[in-house]
């Protein structure tokens, strides 16, 4: 069995595996969430379970750590200097299988814990600004998020599929978030894309100081789109989530959620799921998303094994589908 273990590097919690044949204890449990830049969708969500866990799980301690992205998440899981990211459905599958960008690595790690919300690319454009279409972006200031982050390659695959190339066809901002909602607010871009859970806090903070609009992604684009990046799905952006869009704004996104190392304790993994599942209503004041975090909605997207703590609490509560999803990742 594996029992964990803190160094310090820097300020982060760095995650150590030692081989013992005695039961783990619990009170040695130290463990780390990747999630992304501090203001960005993931990071709240990441604050908001760690202190959950906190206060709920007796004996183990949860940091909520600032990394550069998903990508960078799943490289630190790997690397293990971390046991627990936020990942989109295909990085949680691509880790699994040892496959994309993670080809080489050893399969089978990284498991499946809990879907959250989907992520939605947001075309974002001040409403008098000269992007008004996804065309217009040709020979614009783009914003594209920073390099490893899942947002830069969605983007990335976007432009790319609009047949436009960095620094011919467009300028490539590859910066956060929250550069980007100040680059359109001084007028230093032309256009942000990101792909996040909505709301987006620097979007609707940027909505008090300018007027903006999110560009809506036509049917024509996205058949393209998906067809050559099948992960991808159709949704919208609900009206009234940010100031001044009255209308839902079709987009497409990726599953959203989190994944485990398989070393983290079955029964540890266990506790922490049901913590999340019992104080919904505390998180869904953290960010409305973890709110909505259901029997129902807890497997979407997932194309790896569920972590075994998470499976015997799923089986318990009589999670939607959970006996065809084990079969099907099983295979």
């Amino acid at each position: 069995m594996k029992l964990f273990k803190t160094l310090a590097t820097s300020s982060k919690v760095v995650f150590a595996a030692f081989l013992f044949s005695t039961t783990v204890n619990a009170a040695d449990l130290q463990l780390s969430i990747g999630s992304c830049p501090v203001g960005c969708t993931a990071y709240t969500w990441s604050a908001g379970i760690a202190e959950v866990i906190n206060k709920n799980v007796e004996g183990v301690s949860m940091t909520a750590e600032e990394t550069k992205g998903y990508v960078a998440n799943i490289k630190l899981m790997q690397s293990e200097q971390i046991e627990i990211s936020m990942a989109t459905s295909l990085s949680s599958y691509q880790a699994y299988d040892a496959s994309g960008p993670y080809e080489g690595s050893e399969k089978g790690n990284i498991l499946s814990w809990m879907a959250i919300a989907p992520v939605a690319m947001h075309v974002i454009a001040l409403k008098d600004g000269p992007v008004q279409s996804l065309e217009d972006l040709k020979g614009k200031r783009v914003g594209m998020g920073q390099p490893g982050g899942v947002s830069m390659l969605d983007a990335d695959a976007m432009m790319k599929t609009l047949g436009l190339t960095p620094d011919t066809d467009f300028k490539p901002f590859r910066i956060r978030l929250g550069g980007m909602a100040d680059g359109l607010a001084d007028g230093n871009l032309d256009a942000a894309l990101w792909n996040g859970s909505f709301p987006l806090p620097p979007v609707v903070k940027l909505t008090a100081a300018r007027e903006i609009q999110l560009i809506p992604i036509p049917d024509d684009f996205f058949d393209t789109l998906r067809a050559e990046y099948p992960p991808y799905f159709r949704l919208s952006i609900p009206a009234g989530l940010y100031k001044g869009v009255d209308v839902d704004t079709p987009t497409f996104g990726l599953a959203n959620g989190m994944v485990l190392s398989k070393d983290v304790p079955d029964d540890i993994v266990y506790e922490m799921t049901k913590a999340i599942f019992e104080n919904r209503d505390s998180l869904k004041a953290v960010h409305p998303a973890l709110g909505r975090i259901t029997k129902d909605s807890v497997l979407n997207g997932f194309g790896a094994p569920l972590h075994p703590g998470a499976l015997k609490y799923y089986r318990e509560i009589g999670v939607t589908g959970i006996e065809e999803f084990v079969t099907r990742t099983a295979n």
